[in-house]
């Protein structure tokens, strides 16, 4: 999409929406020749690295709600 300054002035919170939501560039003209252009920024939308790395690796087994040691192990003599 090519707009002008003017126009990009007028319309700059609607068109960074656009931007941020459809990922096209806009270029921006000043008397018809370009001399911006407007992308979207993907490190913004990069997952956290550490949420969720590990996701498949480990297995639960039984209820965990369940005691380790069962009670008989701790009687006291």
């Amino acid at each position: 999409m090519e707009i002008s300054a003017a126009e990009f002035r007028a319309n700059c919170f609607k068109i960074l929406d656009e931007v941020e939501v459809t990922h096209k560039e806009v270029v921006i003209t000043k008397r018809g020749r370009p001399v911006a252009k407007l992308v979207c920024c993907e490190q913004q939308k990069a997952k956290d690295p550490l949420l969720g790395s590990m996701e498949g690796l480990v297995e639960t087994i039984g209820d965990l709600t369940e005691p380790v040691i069962e009670q008989d192990a701790w009687e006291i003599d």
